[in-house]
């Protein structure tokens, strides 16, 4: 008898020794929601660990996969809550609770105690990654604002999704019969989205004017959409707090939106790709090169890009909507433009100069297509493009001695900036330009160009020239009597004018001559021998 009392004994201290280990060890909050969130109605952050969550207590049991008992203490004294904790989002944690309890029977009465109606809490992570948001603009919406009703439908507000989709850019419109409304912009940052039976979530964090803290910038949006593609469509409703609590219907809200998808893409007349005359060449850009034009290899997309501010360039992706008019040399078109958070619809007209020489005139950012080219948005200031020019050399159209005066800037033509003479010398036949200037020094300074292409505007020709040892490019315009010389465009500059005087004809040495003409000159010599020589013979034998 005394050995049955004595293995009991041994028998319970064993139990009883290893009882406190088995429970503790059965209560740990998964590692994947270890974190620090934010939580509407508290002061600081609430960190979630392993061991527990801030404010509400200490883990001590787990019951079932989101069943958790916290233990906690109030007025000094320990009570106990059953927390119904569910995963919503990698970023989304919420909650059911029932009250902290010092008496009770067991862990699952304390559990059962949480009434269905009970309100759904909701914790956000703080500082997540973000994450692809559920739609993709651009949209136009009506939208109603503070529970008035009244939907705010004209003019029409525009959404579009960013460049690197994890963000949203609202533009809202102002009614003036829509109490509430106002014409103001919002971007949304896409934290989380996961779905409820028909419903769906997303929670995004607002940047807008004096937006600063958590409170402020966490919202929740329960949306449903209808259709694909073109013909989209999206009602979504957003939280008036930083919680998804009382957040039923994408009907009902704070703010409620009813979109629209904005179609991209021509689909009308199916085809819309920019002239051979223009695709034909990839790379285009400014003769300063601050702006650049990248066509895509599909041929009915670009890239344009701002060189300006060196440190960040501007680039904005455009792509065939519709060609509203194509000639032979000219072509119209509305692209869609997007440039970060930035939207919309843009009218370009290109002109074909030559092979290698474009204009372009880019107008400004309609959210409608159709208005994309109305007078209210272009046409815009006109910009001249090239492409390769400093491979082809041509023969200068300018041909002879001139003596140039009253030229204010002589700095893109001669290297002293007050020479006392200035003679240009072009032409012959030749693909070189020189300008000869008489420096204050005692020697003569000259300046070798290479000729590009050349095209006529009414009484002016326009001709692209190039330093021997630079890649800047400029343009030469001149008429009759006059000229200007620019950097940047082919347009008439008052502070580069400068007068021409005709000096001297092109009088082209024979060395000079290129040897296509020489050759030509051979065989033009050839042909009056043999004709000689056979004639002679001719009169001879007779």
């Amino acid at each position: 008898m005394e050995r049955q009392h004595i293995f009991k004994f041994f028998f319970l201290v064993l139990i009883v020794s290893f009882l406190p280990c088995s429970k503790g060890s059965s209560c740990a909050l998964p590692t994947p929601w270890h974190g620090e969130y934010f939580h509407l109605g508290f002061s600081s952050p609430l960190m979630v660990e392993s061991t527990g969550i801030t404010f509400k207590g200490k883990c001590v049991e787990k019951l079932d996969s989101s069943q958790y008992i916290m233990e906690d203490s109030e007025y000094g004294e320990k009570c106990w809550r059953c927390m119904n904790i569910f995963r919503k989002h990698q970023n989304v944690l919420q909650y059911k609770e029932s009250y902290c309890e010092t008496y009770f029977d067991t862990y699952e009465s304390l559990c059962m105690g949480i009434a269905g109606d009970a309100p759904m809490y909701s914790m956000f992570r703080r500082d997540p990654e973000p994450i692809k948001c559920p739609f993709k603009g651009p949209f136009s919406f009506s939208y109603s604002k503070g529970g008035s009703g009244s939907l705010c439908s004209y003019p029409q507000s525009y959404m579009d999704s960013c460049t690197d989709h994890t963000r949203l850019q609202l533009n809202f419109q102002a009614c003036i019969d829509v109490k509430g409304s106002e014409s103001a912009a919002e971007e949304l940052q896409c934290l989380a989205t996961w779905k409820e039976g028909s419903k769906k979530y997303l929670v995004a964090e607002m940047k807008r004017d004096h937006v600063y803290s958590d409170e402020s910038k966490y919202r929740c949006f329960v949306f449903e959409k209808n259709g694909k593609r073109d013909n989209q469509t999206v009602r979504m409703a957003q939280s008036v707090a930083a919680s998804c609590n009382g957040l039923w219907s994408p009907s009902e809200g704070y703010r409620t939106f009813d979109m629209r998808k904005v179609s991209t893409s021509e689909t009308i007349k199916g085809q819309c790709f920019f002239p051979k005359w223009l695709s034909s060449h990839h790379a285009w850009s400014t003769l300063d090169g601050l702006v650049s034009l990248h066509i895509n290899k599909g041929e009915r997309s670009w890239k344009l890009k701002n060189h300006q501010d060196v440190l960040s360039p501007e680039e904005s992706h455009m792509t065939c909507h519709d060609i509203i008019k194509e000639d032979k040399e000219i072509v119209k078109i509305v692209t869609y433009v997007k440039s970060g958070c930035d939207s919309g619809f843009v009218c370009s007209v290109f002109t074909k100069k030559t092979d290698n020489v474009v204009t372009a005139q880019f107008g400004y950012k309609s959210r409608n297509p159709s208005e994309a080219c109305t007078d209210l948005y272009f046409p815009a200031k006109t910009m001249l493009m090239v492409s390769k020019i400093k491979a082809i050399e041509a023969t200068c159209p300018l041909s002879g001695r001139y003596q140039l005066s009253n030229l204010s800037n002589f700095s893109l033509l001669s290297p002293c900036s007050s020479p006392s003479t200035v003679t240009l010398e072009a032409g012959c036949g030749t693909t070189s330009l020189k300008v000869k200037s008489q420096c204050q020094e005692p020697e003569r300074q000259d300046t070798q160009f290479s000729c590009h292409s050349h095209w006529r505007e009414g009484t002016t020709t326009k001709v692209l020239l190039s330093k021997k040892d630079s890649q800047q490019i400029f343009c030469l315009s001149y008429s009759e009597k006059s000229g200007s010389v620019s950097q940047h465009s082919c347009h008439p500059d008052t502070e580069t004018w400068f007068n021409m005087t005709e000096t001297g004809q092109c009088l082209q040495a024979l060395s000079s001559v290129s040897s296509a003409d020489q050759s030509k000159c051979k065989i033009s010599m050839l042909h009056l021998i043999v004709v000689s020589v056979v004639s002679f013979i001719f009169k001879t034998s007779r």
